[in-house]
């Protein structure tokens, strides 16, 4: 008898466990989803500069303003160089030209095109969520 009261509360006390952790889990996920949709993201318009490689976008000015996302299509690494007019992934080689267009491999999937419109001063570029 002593043995069964053991094991049901030790079944008890692993299931009460794993509800709380789920639960804590449950409620980070939704509040950092939450936190998420809130914030629009700006970045400074580049005067100087035809390229420029923020930490999750690039920012392609040429006739018109173009954001593209950093992440390589091959495995996610970042891409931050800019050689020969073209974007180039650290990692494999990859290489994209200046609307995010796959031109060489191992990607083969074009950089992501990430919605955005220039603020009311044009100094600022604000993306689209």
């Amino acid at each position: 008898m002593i043995k069964n009261n053991r094991r049901s509360f030790i079944r008890f006390a692993i299931a009460g466990v794993v509800t709380a952790i789920i639960i804590v889990w449950n409620k980070l996920t939704l509040n950092h989803i939450k936190s998420i949709g809130q914030k629009p993201e700006i970045f400074p318009l580049p005067h100087n500069r035809i390229v420029t490689f923020f930490k999750k976008y690039i920012i392609v000015k040429r006739k018109d303003v173009q954001v593209l996302s950093a992440h390589c299509t091959h495995l996610g690494c970042t891409v931050n160089k800019l050689e020969n007019g073209r974007l180039v992934c650290p990692c494999h080689g990859s290489e994209f030209d200046l609307d995010g267009n796959a031109v060489k491999g191992p990607a083969f999937k074009s950089l992501e095109k990430i919605p955005s419109h220039l603020t009311t001063d044009g100094e600022n570029i604000e993306l689209k969520k």
